[in-house]
């Protein structure tokens, strides 16, 4: 025999039938004979969970067209430029701007080394 899944766990299912024939018992106190009142809360209290449960059904059902996500696109549309922000304030001193030279420039001439003739004399 397989193992019953019911989607939650089987503790939560006694207790909440626990709860409910207590409730019941409590609530028939008075209006039954004594007699009555265990079987007719153990009767109950299951009949009482599947109505709870299926008003809860319903009342989900009513509310989730509420819920279900935007179909918008939640970003900044394409047209639109995106917000800008201020620059923020800085404390410190700030670096100077930087230059940037061009490619095009010619390079400046740098000292090359090229064979010459030494102060020193050879033996």
């Amino acid at each position: 025999m397989g193992a019953l899944d019911l989607g939650y766990p089987l503790w939560l299912l006694i207790s909440v039938l626990v709860v409910f024939v207590v409730l019941i018992y409590y609530m028939l106190g008075g209006r039954v004979s004594e007699r009555l009142r265990a079987p007719l809360a153990l009767v109950l209290a299951p009949v009482c969970t599947v109505a709870a449960v299926a008003v809860a059904v319903v009342l989900s059902a009513l509310l989730s067209p509420f819920y279900d996500t935007p179909t918008d696109p939640v970003g900044p549309q394409p047209g639109t430029p995106p917000a800008t922000t201020a620059p923020l304030e800085t404390t410190g001193p700030t670096p100077p701007p930087t230059t940037t030279t061009s490619p095009t420039t010619s390079p400046t001439a740098s000292p090359t080394a090229s064979p010459s003739a030494s102060a020193t004399a050879s033996p």
